[in-house]
């Protein structure tokens, strides 16, 4: 055996399968290990990092160990709450508010909900006026000093600009009052207010020394820089997706890539420069509230319409596999499926508006209950055929491929597509109509598909017979009927019941008017039409079966055809229904009738010649 087959051998499928699976459990038990480690040491470093917090707050704000470490579980409470994350919210019997800076939150304060909100409203925009007035000024950090003062018995936050040695100099000293510490704040943060105001000092300085350093030269040619790089990966990120449209995307295999959905392309330049110029922006302190709004909301339209598109094709395989299977086919599928497009549709919009807008979904379904009443006005003819549609789905009134007759619209024809709103008829003249589901509700309309499905087509139809032909029959008569087929039998029956021979079956004698046995030709007639039809391989023994004298008209005495034929399919039942009504019409004159026929140009011209 040579080398070749014993590696051959050595890696075969199952030993390869063998190895693979050891390597794997191998690396999983010492990737296991790795983590363990790490998640000590992370929480490790994390026990060692809140103690540091907990020095830090104490000698920043001379507090001692146990006020730090319940100001610090204060801090974590509310951060869980979201209260330094949303512009506005409320809290027990708080509303408040975030004061932002170059539209980065630094802290909110608040209202008693008995008060009006605009207070807050106007408190946060004088808080926020005097901020950027500050930061335009480009005066140094070093520079200001935010400590609070009592002013008329109340906390106030003071910011004063001195020199850099701290000495004041009239020249240059100036001062703001930032704001007044209420008790609604020392709510809110359940601290007191001189340790409220001490904290809020530190945050207004650090948040003026973040602001004067993002307009600094040296530090916005860096952001350029970055910017610059950013817009360069830009680039060839589209130039890529243009190449891949162009020359990759015409190979691919249908079949191997069915989940995909070819609409996502035409998103992918918006994907790649919305959230690119966001970024871009966000790198700029006057522009950094545009670029937030650019980065976060289209990021998050954008995963949630790609995310859309990747559902709707699994739904339309869903559908297309739906219709084309014959058991699911009498299944409204693609009424569903679009109810299930609208669920999820409203899911997406409330958290794209929930994001973009920074307030919860319970909020936003709320403001929509309260405007439900408009909502339905505006949009009521929709909604009655969201309604109707999930009714015909529910209780199958209608499916594919049915033909149905609706005057009022002018459809004739089969079930093309079944929507959420409408239902799509492909008339006989290849016309298509569109049907409102409501209407199919409100209004009746035929549907032809059970008639398919109990195998027999009604036939009714009558022939029309001139009265003036209609007579008793003698023997000459009956002896001349009884040789035509179908009706011997008929004939044979009625003389024995009659009990006279055959010579006097046509004088109206006492017994045979007692006995209602007068044969005449048209009641022959009667009999051989109703023994030809059952005789007939098309017609159906399993339905209804008549044939019929009608109320005399003018234009004769109808003999009607109650029948089913066993042919639904329209072209062969026509001909069955011709076939059996011209052998009817050509054997009229062999019982000594004759057919009904208005007179015509031909018949007016033969009386005028005689």
């Amino acid at each position: 055996m040579n080398i070749n087959q014993t590696i051959k051998n050595f890696f075969s499928r199952d030993r390869l399968y063998l190895i693979i699976t050891l390597i794997f459990c191998i690396v999983f038990v010492i990737f296991g290990q790795i983590s363990k480690k790490e998640v000590a040491q992370n929480y490790r470093s994390s026990i060692e990092q809140r103690q540091l917090d907990i020095e830090e707050i104490s000698q920043t704000y001379n507090l001692s160990r146990d006020e730090a470490k319940k100001l610090l579980e204060k801090r974590d409470e509310l951060d869980s709450l979201g209260l330094f994350n949303l512009s506005s919210g409320k809290l027990g019997n708080l509303h408040y508010r975030a004061i932002k800076l170059d539209s980065k939150i630094i802290f909110p304060i608040a209202i008693n909900v008995q008060q009006d909100d605009e207070l807050l409203k106007e408190r946060v925009q004088t808080i926020e006026n005097t901020l950027d007035g500050i930061i335009k000024r480009n005066i140094n950090p070093d520079d200001l000093k935010v400590l609070p003062a009592i002013l008329n018995n109340e906390t106030v936050l003071v910011i004063y600009r001195t020199n850099q040695s701290d000495t004041i100099d009239e020249n240059i000293r100036q001062q703001w009052i930032l704001m007044t510490l209420t008790s609604a704040d020392s709510q809110l943060y359940g601290i007191p207010i001189p340790i409220l105001s001490r904290i809020m000092a530190r945050i207004v300085s650090d948040a003026l020394t973040d602001a004067w350093k993002v307009r600094q030269p040296h530090y916005l040619l860096h952001q350029g820089i970055i910017s610059l790089g950013i817009f360069s990966i830009m680039i060839i990120a589209s130039w890529l997706l243009i190449y891949f449209q162009k020359y990759i995307l015409p190979r691919r295999n249908e079949k191997k890539y069915m989940f995909w959905n070819s609409r996502i392309l035409q998103l992918g330049h918006a994907i790649i420069w919305f959230p690119g110029l966001g970024r871009i922006l966000k790198n700029f302190p006057d522009s950094y509230e545009v670029g937030l709004w650019l980065q976060d909301n289209t990021l998050t339209i954008s995963v949630a319409i790609i995310s859309f598109l990747m559902i709707s094709r699994i739904l339309d395989l869903i559908v297309r596999v739906g219709e084309s299977h014959p058991r699911l086919k009498t299944i409204p599928i693609r009424v569903f499926v679009q109810l299930f497009y609208i669920l999820i549709a409203i899911l997406f919009i409330l958290i794209i508006m929930a994001n973009w807008i920074n307030q919860p979904v319970t909020n936003i379904l709320a403001a929509v209950g309260a405007g439900s009443a408009i909502f339905m006005l505006i949009f009521k003819d929709s909604i009655m055929g969201f309604t109707a549609g999930i009714q015909l789905a529910a209780n199958r009134m209608l499916s594919l491929g049915d033909w149905i007759e609706m005057p009022q619209y002018g459809a004739d024809g089969f079930v093309n597509e079944i929507n959420l709103f409408t239902v799509k008829v492909l008339n006989w003249d290849n016309t298509i109509t569109l049907i409102p589901t409501y209407a199919l509700i409100s209004n009746s309309f035929k549907n032809w598909q059970a008639m398919f499905k109990s195998g027999g087509r009604k036939i009714q139809r009558s022939v029309y017979i001139d009265m003036n032909f209609i007579k008793p029959c003698d023997g000459q008569m009956l002896e001349r009927f009884s040789k035509i087929p179908h009706i011997s039998e008929y004939i044979q029956e009625k003389l024995a019941e009659s009990g006279e021979p055959r010579e006097k079956i046509a004088v109206i004698s006492d017994s045979i008017l007692a006995q209602q046995k007068l044969l005449t030709n048209i009641g022959v007639f009667r009999a051989y039409v109703t023994a030809y039809l059952k005789a007939h391989p098309k017609i159906s023994d399993h339905h209804f079966f008549l044939v019929r004298q009608l109320q005399p008209t003018d234009h004769g005495l109808p003999i009607e055809a109650y029948v089913y034929c066993t042919d639904t399919a329209w072209a062969d039942y026509e001909t069955v229904q011709s076939d059996i009504f011209e052998h009817i019409l050509s054997i009229v004159p062999q019982f000594d009738l004759k057919v009904f026929q208005n007179p015509t140009g031909y018949d007016l011209h033969n009386l005028r010649s005689n």
